[in-house]
């Protein structure tokens, strides 16, 4: 469907100017008073990985005022 109503002949690939993205500055975590138990798993089937919680405070979120 991406290529739905082009001519894929006509297009330009321009894959080799998207810069590889750099490597992840941590290993994936929890934030802190966040935790496995806070996950909706859409995949029954496979297990979620078993990632570390930050150890400290409850992470705040600033509210969102209303628009």
């Amino acid at each position: 469907m991406t290529v739905l109503g082009h001519d894929v002949n006509s297009l330009v690939d321009c894959s080799e100017l998207v810069p590889t993205p750099p490597a992840p500055a941590s290993d994936a975590h929890f934030p802190a008073g966040l935790g496995h138990n806070d996950i909706e798993q859409a995949c029954a089937t496979t297990p979620f990985p078993t990632l570390p919680t930050d150890p400290g405070p409850v992470t705040s979120v600033a509210p969102v005022p209303p628009s």
